[in-house]
């Protein structure tokens, strides 16, 4: 693992491994919020093929779409590498599943189908040697789940159909919500689905609804949970485990003991028995965090037992177990990183052996095939994007491993800040960790601002894994030249049962001194200034923000809490889990222990807070209630000691799930750790900013560079010679600000017509022949590469840098009009002289790029023509004082020689 002490020798030897270079694209909202993911990994039965579902942020639809890829370990055409085919496109595809002989793919879309009566989810077969998919199911909810019981059949979970009374408040438009009533608790039930004809069988008849489920690999048997309530406020209601003899339908409870509800079912090879994983923690009547415990139920016995996993009391981590040949796979956990051990299946038990491929430290995800033997696991810290590979495991070793796919090639051109694990002594004398991401351009030789970045839970952990979010961005503030601390509290899981229940019934009390006194190794070592502090976090993160700006009032310049607690007495009744939350953390019942849930409710002590705070809260939130960002904020506001700013997102839940809701969270905390940490902008000039848009011609002209002019005339002096001015546009194009103009014109022809108060209006009547001399005029004059454009660069230029009303014929008009109207227009255009309809360069607004910066560049579709290189010779295009482009044509009308002139490109 690597790990660095926070000891100032260790800090101030330190040198900075990742630097920004001139040429290098900073980061952007963008690249944080469109990162592509891998999910839902099959395995194919020989282990050649591997189906995942690839998740991809679509800022259009506001939504992230899902569509389901095959990869083939060996190309089917030849290649020396992995081939990869996108089996569906419509974005709402996944949970693939191959069939046990391989020759069919079922998976769940909710794509439409032609069943008038079936909504929701349904399931899809899909043939993988080609042909369109097709819908297996129309049930009317939907299903829930699916699996391959045999080549033929599908175990599927679904509700019945409505019912007459459902039907009733449907028809009357009654929406009026029954909470928490088991009278409408709906059955969902196992159904078998043939996939050929699509008759669907009910297997179980339970009263409940049945969760999670998997079919034995020989098709006799199915292991299922039961949730008998919808009541999940507190913990006496368990989900309980059932055994399903398929071919003689006896069902038997299984894990019959109190406060064991395995969960996550693997089944052995051979169908003897299964896996399965449950939490443990000393109170489990509360369900409270807790570690993860391995079981193994051997089906000949009837009966389960423990995995010895020989790991303290850590427990499986969360890069969780699969079932591989001889025995099982666990990725442990192990603190920030995991431990990886293969467990030998014995006829006494369980042998460990380890696992020395040491990227297995850092996989969160490693999943077996059918075979055993053919794995695909991830690969990434915290400085290191995903990798996804597919490989051969036997006996603990990875062999024969290539790359499975690759996703986000864009952040390889992006600078990625250094990041290690770090140590320190926290509460109770013991020592703690967490993440820090370093500045950019990192100089051991100075302090840094730093904003500390707090993880939700609170059993959640910042393991040395890539995390990049919309609720941790750690590249958008080391650009900003700060680093980012992410400190693995007291409470934090992957730490082992007594690290994760220790903060149980004392709260905050240690926590908050593990996070300051990592911030003081910090400081006392002389890398991060103490002056220059910010703290945020969501969830529990923004619970344990708020709790440091009340302790610690002076120590921290900026705090951004998203959805955290502030009256413990309230969020007993109003979050959805609030019951067995707060009795596990706050030792029982708000009316047993008032005094307790009052001491440790901040919001009790705001008068406290002087921090510059940015709440922001989901308004369908149930984990933490809405109200609780009501709190927060009216104390705040009311008390007046800080400043307070306020964003709710409508619809939401506990996680922001529309990228434009995500995208206005990260938005507005920056613009806040800008103002009130960095100082980049101030209050005044904000709010100035909500009044005047970054597009307004105003506030492109406050934030371009002026343009040229040389004795009062555009342009720049080259050898004494009046040439034009050009500006450069993203990597590939610099071109030139404005048409050439008469002045610059007349540089080159001595003999040019320039009348009196027309030096700065574009040339015009321009030749092809003189247009493409004036080019190699400049070239000799100056040295420098001028040339025309090309038509498709003056197309390009168009559609990208256009200003919103340029001098065209309906800017006289004061209308776009049709091609009819137009036509109408003409003779009266062609009653007034050029020079009266030509306009000064840079008279009408300027265009920029789609983002609203960029140099400004003027008149590219108006004024005069210009003259391009195409195919055929030189071609006039773009519009003119005189032409438009109408809204159903390819492109403007050839324009009279009287309106055209000349832009140059320079090539460097």
């Amino acid at each position: 693992m690597r790990t660095c002490l926070l000891a100032l020798s260790a800090l101030l030897l330190a040198v900075p491994l990742y630097g920004q270079s001139a040429d290098e694209a900073p980061w952007t909202i963008d690249h944080v919020l469109t990162q592509r993911s891998l999910t839902d990994v099959n395995i194919g039965p020989d282990g050649s093929r591997v189906l995942w579902v690839k998740e991809t942020p679509d800022p259009d639809a506001d939504e992230t779409t899902s569509d389901v890829y095959l990869t083939y370990r060996d190309d089917p055409h030849g290649g020396d590498s992995t081939a990869t085919l996108q089996l569906t496109r419509t974005g709402d595809n996944r949970a693939p599943r191959w069939s046990p002989n391989g020759e069919h793919i079922a998976f769940l879309s909710s794509r439409g189908t032609e069943a008038e009566d079936a909504g929701g989810t349904q399931l899809w077969r899909l043939d993988p040697r080609g042909g369109a998919p097709e819908a297996v199911t129309s049930i009317e909810h939907g299903v829930r789940g699916a699996r391959w019981v045999d080549d033929d059949r599908l175990l599927v979970t679904a509700r019945e159909q409505s019912t007459r009374y459902e039907e009733h408040l449907e028809q009357t438009e009654d929406d009026a919500d029954v909470i928490e009533d088991t009278t409408l608790f709906r059955p969902v039930r196992l159904f078998t689905v043939h996939v050929a004809t699509g008759d669907v069988t009910r297997v179980t008849d339970n009263d409940h609804q049945i969760r999670e489920f998997a079919p034995s690999p020989n098709g006799r048997y199915v292991v299922y949970s039961l949730d008998d309530s919808p009541i999940d406020a507190d913990a006496r209601n368990q989900p309980h485990q059932f055994l399903l003899n398929l071919e003689t339908d006896k069902t038997t409870e299984i894990f019959d003991e109190q406060y064991v509800d395995p969960s996550n079912y693997q089944w052995t090879a051979d169908g003897s028995g299964f896996y399965a994983t449950d939490s443990h923690s000393s109170d489990p009547e509360h369900e409270g965090a807790g570690i993860t415990k391995l079981y193994h139920y051997t089906l000949a016995a009837r009966d389960y037992q423990e995995v010895p996993l020989a790991w303290g009391d850590k427990g499986v981590g969360y890069g969780g177990y699969t079932v591989v040949d001889g025995g099982v796979h666990v990725q442990l956990a192990d603190g920030p990183t995991f431990e990886p051990r293969f467990y030998r299946k014995t006829s006494g038990g369980w042998t460990p052996e380890e696992v020395t491929d040491e990227r297995l430290e850092h996989a969160s995800a490693f999943t077996a095939g059918p075979d055993g033997e053919t794995v695909v696991f991830s690969h990434s810290t915290a400085d290191t994007p995903p990798s996804y590979r597919v490989g051969t495991y036997r006996n603990g070793d990875i062999q024969s491993d290539e790359t499975l796919t690759t996703l986000n090639e864009n952040l390889d051109d992006l600078p990625i800040p250094r990041a290690e694990v770090v140590e320190w002594e926290g509460a109770n004398g013991e020592t703690v960790n967490g993440i820090l991401h370093y500045p950019l351009d990192y100089d051991p030789d100075r302090a840094y601002p730093m904003m500390t970045v707090i993880h939700g839970g609170p059993s959640g952990v910042d393991l040395d894994a890539w995390s990049l979010g919309w609720t941790v961005y750690a590249p958008l503030l080391a650009q900003r030249d700060a680093f980012v601390f992410r400190p693995n509290y007291h409470g934090s899981g992957h730490h082992g049962l007594d690290f994760v229940e220790s903060i149980k019934g004392q709260y905050y009390e240690l926590e908050i001194p593990d996070i300051v006194r990592g911030i003081d190794s910090l400081t006392a070592a002389g890398t991060v200034d103490r002056d220059s502090l910010g703290v945020m976090g969501w969830s529990n993160g923004a619970i344990l923000t708020t709790q440091l700006t009340i302790e610690h009032p002076e120590l921290f310049r900026v705090a951004a809490p998203g959805a955290g607690d502030v009256n413990w007495t309230s969020d007993y009744g109003n979050c959805a889990f609030g019951v067995r939350f707060d009795r596990s953390y706050f030792k029982g019942a708000p009316w047993a222990y008032t005094e307790h849930y009052i001491e440790k409710s901040p919001l009790f002590e705001m008068p406290k807070v002087r921090t510059p705070t940015l709440i922001h809260h989901g308004t369908e939130d149930r984990a933490v209630p809405y109200e609780q960002g009501w709190e927060y904020y009216r104390a705040l506001q009311q008390i007046g000691n800080a400043p307070v700013r306020f964003l709710s997102y409508p619809g939401e839940p506990h996680g922001l799930g529309e990228l434009s809701h995500q995208r206005r969270k990260v938005e507005e905390d920056l613009k806040w750790i800008d103002t009130h940490l960095f100082g980049k902008t101030s209050m005044q000039e904000r709010v100035s900013e909500r009044l005047l848009a970054d597009d307004a011609p105003l506030s492109l002209l406050e934030t371009a560079d002026v343009p040229a002019r040389t004795d009062g005339r555009y342009g720049e002096q080259v050898d004494g010679r009046l040439v034009p001015e050009t500006v450069t546009l993203g990597d590939t194009l610099t071109v030139g600000r404005f048409e050439v103009t008469r002045a610059q014109f007349q540089a080159y022809d001595a003999d040019f017509e320039v009348p009196s108060g027309t030096a700065d209006h574009p040339a015009h009547g321009i030749s092809a022949d003189r247009a493409q001399a004036y080019v190699e005029w400049l070239r000799e004059q100056t040295g420098r590469a001028y040339r025309l454009p090309t038509a498709e660069e003056l197309a390009a230029l168009k559609t990208a840098r256009a200003g919103t009303s340029e001098n065209t014929p309906a800017y006289w008009a004061g209308f776009t009009p049709t091609p009819d109207e137009f036509h109408q227009l003409r003779a009266r255009f062609a009653q007034h002289s050029t020079d009266a309809l030509l306009m000064p360069v840079g008279s009408r607004p300027a265009g920029h790029g789609p983002d609203g910066g960029g140099p400004l560049v003027y008149d590219v579709d108006g004024n005069v023509a210009e003259w391009a290189r195409a195919d055929d010779g030189l071609q006039a295009q773009n519009a003119s004082a005189l032409t438009l482009t109408g809204p159903r044509a390819d492109a403007a009308p050839t324009p009279p020689r009287r309106v055209t002139g000349v832009r140059v490109v320079l090539d460097r």
